[in-house]
């Protein structure tokens, strides 16, 4: 395929990579605060790119493009299975970034059924969600990084049912188009092998303060219910590194997904925040403003 840098997003952040470590390492998650992002990556504005260069460039338990974004009051979790910002203001994930493998998904063995979503043990009470803020909201606890990506081991499954893993979803989408979306990226893995997959929520700024707001929040808590979502997928087709994004709005949506097709660049202008800031300039273009024809899209997906 041409250059297949397409940008895909669901008002749905990076590719890292999670090397073999010790359980013990794992379980105390290493953790990062807003002032120790910003000082690694001072701009959460700017433009990013893709290029071939960037596949070898990959951390242990990193994020191997950079890191997307911070704020002050901002904490970075290493998990087993992901790397998440969660935003202790909001209460929910400014971005959650995972690899996912056809072997991963393969090893499938832990069941939904067992696991229940619980408070994040490394975020303070009054800094996180509570399973009390989404009682009788009329909202699901709409996953991030997916269970059935992370179904792989206990512990993967374990802190993937943290709330600090969830942002909360209006049920109709969550269980239809972003079920189906979710899907079609796990198929992808399959298909490719190895992928990597950057998510997050979307909040739409004031006009007058330039601020971002929420939709509404939820509970004692105030969780901020997001606009929209938006999803990223970074796989090598042929040689040739591909970035698709997708951009869902926070309610009833149409289940068509190249619809939903948007430029990294729109993203990143919707958030805030920079992918793959540790690209060279001028290898982050081409893949900030590339967006696939349908025809391609379903190539790739199908």
């Amino acid at each position: 395929m041409k250059k297949c840098i397409v940008a895909l997003t669901i008002t749905l952040l990076w590719l890292f990579s999670f090397s073999a470590t010790s359980p013990n390492e794992h379980s105390n998650p290493t953790t990062q605060n807003g002032a120790d992002l910003a000082a690694q990556n001072p701009s959460a504005t700017g433009t990013l790119p893709i290029s071939n260069s960037a596949v070898s460039r990959s951390n242990d338990r990193g994020l191997q493009y950079g890191i997307p974004g911070t704020c002050p009051t901002c904490k970075t979790l290493y998990r087993e299975g992901y790397v998440l910002c969660s935003d202790e203001s909001k209460k929910v994930p400014l971005w959650v970034e995972y690899h996912l493998t056809r072997a991963y998904l393969r090893a499938a063995t832990e069941k939904r059924k067992y696991y229940k979503f619980q408070p994040d043990p490394d975020i303070a009470p009054g800094e996180r969600a509570e399973n009390r803020d989404y009682r009788r909201s009329g909202y699901d606890k709409g996953h991030m990084c997916p269970a059935a990506d992370e179904s792989r081991d206990p512990t993967t499954m374990r802190e993937c049912f943290y709330l600090s893993n969830m942002c909360p979803q209006w049920p109709e989408l969550n269980r239809h188009p972003w079920e189906k979306l979710e899907a079609k990226v796990r198929a992808l893995a399959v298909k490719y092998g190895s992928i990597w997959v950057i998510v997050g929520p979307i909040f739409e700024k004031n006009a007058s303060t330039g601020q971002y707001e929420p939709e509404k929040t939820l509970g004692p808590d105030q969780v901020w219910v997001p606009w929209g979502f938006y999803k990223i997928v970074i796989f090598q087709d042929n040689d040739q590194l591909c970035a698709l994004a997708f951009q869902y709005r926070n309610q009833d949506e149409t289940f068509d997904i190249p619809s939903h097709e948007v430029t990294v660049k729109e993203v990143e202008q919707k958030t805030g925040l920079d992918f793959f800031s540790a690209l060279p300039y001028n290898e982050k273009q081409g893949i900030e403003t590339y967006k696939a024809t349908e025809q391609e899209i379903n190539t790739i997906l199908n």
